[in-house]
């Protein structure tokens, strides 16, 4: 009996440390988020699959664990409009904290490179997005008049402003994907946009995307992400040929 409670604990004891090997750990405080729920979704290559709804406690906080088959993105999400993107590692015990009403624009991960990665890029984009909003109130009120000199004047500044708002945004992600090869967050970096435009353009970068494919399957090769990138890589090489300057962007009032 002794010896087959030691084979029943160590079999237990080996499924614990295989469980934690695949899986990771996440922990959450969001403030004003008091009984209210939050939705854990995987985006997966090909579509967003909902994995669980969780119901903050009295204090704004939860614990959620998952065993995943293969390192993904899943989003944290407390509203359809109002979410953030986790890119977990196996055996990281993650933590987020943000206001409940405006997590995306708050929160702040630990316990997860990968995740601060996706971090920096968001943080670097609302940035983005403010000044753009800023320059489209200018614009909005110079447009009053259109017809007169001042406003010519004003919106060739403008313009000017806006571009550099462009490359500033642009430059960064390039840095991004040129200093994480091999990190799936190239993958969010690749398609970043400002005012709708992106700032890396396959038919003008198309060596970033060749760079992301090459570092993913240098370090993840048999990634489901990796894997469906590479196809799609694949096909847009025929179209786009060799890589060439990013080009400018259109200015404002006319994109």
């Amino acid at each position: 009996m002794r010896k087959v409670l030691q084979l029943l604990l160590i079999s237990l004891l080996a499924i614990s440390c295989q469980n934690n090997k695949d899986g990771f750990v996440l922990e959450g405080y969001l403030k004003g988020g008091e009984g209210k729920y939050v939705r854990i979704e995987e985006v997966s290559p090909s579509e967003i699959i909902f994995i669980d709804s969780i119901k903050l406690d009295n204090k704004g906080e939860f614990k959620f664990k998952y065993k995943m088959p293969y390192q993904s993105f899943y989003n944290v999400v407390v509203s359809p409009t109002d979410f953030v993107m986790l890119l977990p590692n196996y055996k990281e015990k993650i933590k987020i904290t943000g206001d409940y009403a405006n997590l995306s624009r708050t929160y702040m991960v630990i316990g997860s490179l990968e995740s601060q990665l996706l971090w920096q890029l968001n943080d670097y984009s609302i940035m983005g997005v403010d000044r753009l909003d800023s320059i489209k109130a200018v614009f909005d009120e110079l447009s009053k008049n259109p017809d007169t000199n001042f406003f010519k004047k004003e919106k060739q500044l403008l313009d000017s402003i806006y571009l550099n708002a462009y490359y500033e945004q642009q430059d960064f992600v390039t840095s991004f994907v040129e200093e994480n090869a091999g990190s799936l967050s190239t993958l969010i970096a690749l398609y970043k946009t400002f005012n709708t435009i992106p700032l890396i353009r396959p038919d003008q970068g198309f060596d970033y995307y060749e760079m992301v494919s090459e570092g993913l399957n240098n370090k993840l090769p048999e990634n489901p992400h990796t894997l469906t990138f590479g196809n799609t890589v694949q096909n847009m090489r025929f179209k786009y040929g060799s890589p060439t300057d990013q080009g400018a962007v259109v200015t404002m009032g006319n994109d």
